[in-house]
């Protein structure tokens, strides 16, 4: 429960405004004779609303000796593989700190169609690898924008699949830990509804440290090739956190930067946070984003900056 608002001349919601908000997650799992493990997780919130056919929020998994298979509302190998830069950092109730224009939650192509994935992963001490693929149900006419894309129309009767790869390593130091994660999606046709094919590809890395002393920083790079002249771009984003007794501080930066003549429009924005523990699963959270269009490319969009804010109480039962 909170206050949020904003201003700017860019997209987004700048009105002084109450906000409210309540998630509730089942979770629930069970062992089989032989040592399976099985189960599930269910993300409600109070505004479901709608029939919904691709069941968001649901993700069903079974996992043994052989690794782990996961159906649903989960991550891509890239996003599972890959460290955002809100590492170790104090969330905002309206999620100011990553909604800004320059912030890449490292998704790659995930929802590209109906958002049902299906990913495979396995570990083996230090080190884990993952494959994934969504696929094209024909029953989704538009693409959702991702990775700053804008949304187009799918050709249902050709789209392919989004395929993904991924793999990560932790290991740890005299004083912390860290991370390293490379990833890999792409489709041979998955942009619009012409004849032709339009292959897209997204490469993603990621590197984090967390020390003993509270200070944690995460740091990703990602590229994103679309077949034809002036389509490609990349992304950069870097955020550090600090936790000393109750409080958390946090900030982050990202860019993007596309060819001139790509989809998509460059931007950069900044986001920060603060939160303050009162214990028993009470907190105070504070957060600012601001985002800022610098080039419009062949998107058509309109240059401009825009910012959020917001500040209340989170409460975990």
């Amino acid at each position: 429960m909170g206050i949020q608002g904003g201003n700017g001349n860019g997209p987004g919601d700048d009105t002084t405004q109450f906000v409210q908000d309540i998630n509730v997650t089942f979770t629930m799992s069970g062992t089989s004779d032989n040592g399976l493990t099985f189960g599930a997780a269910i993300d409600l919130s109070e505004d479901a609303g709608a029939v919904d056919t691709d069941d968001a929020g649901v993700a069903i998994f079974v996992s043994g000796d052989f690794g782990t298979l996961t159906l649903g509302d989960t991550d891509g190998a890239l996003d599972w593989a890959l460290q955002e830069v809100d590492f170790g950092g104090a969330a905002s109730i309206n999620d100011d700190h990553t909604g800004h224009a320059g912030f890449n939650g490292n998704g790659g192509l995930d929802g590209h169609y109906d958002g049902q994935i299906l990913r495979y992963d396995y570990s083996f001490g230090d080190f884990a690898v993952a494959v994934s693929v969504e696929a094209d149900d024909n029953n989704n006419p538009n693409a959702v924008g991702v990775f700053n894309l804008p949304a187009t129309t799918l050709a249902t009767s050709t789209a392919d699949p989004i395929w993904g790869l991924g793999g990560k390593y932790s290991g740890a130091f005299a004083g912390g830990t860290f991370g390293v994660g490379i990833g890999y999606q792409f489709t041979n046709d998955g942009i619009d509804a012409t004849a032709a094919t339009e292959e897209v590809s997204v490469l993603g890395l990621s590197a984090n440290v967390a020390l003993d002393s509270g200070f944690s920083a995460a740091i990703n790079y990602s590229t994103i090739e679309i077949e034809g002249a002036n389509n490609d771009g990349t992304h950069f984003g870097i955020g550090a956190s600090y936790t000393f007794d109750a409080i958390t501080v946090h900030a982050n930066y990202g860019a993007y930067d596309w060819d001139a003549g790509a989809l998509s429009e460059d931007a950069e924005g900044f986001g920060l946070s603060a939160a303050y523990d009162f214990g028993g699963g009470l907190s105070a959270h504070i957060g600012y984003g601001y985002g800022d269009v610098t080039a419009v490319n062949g998107s058509g969009a309109a240059l401009g900056d825009n910012s959020t804010w917001s500040f209340g109480l989170n409460m975990s039962f």
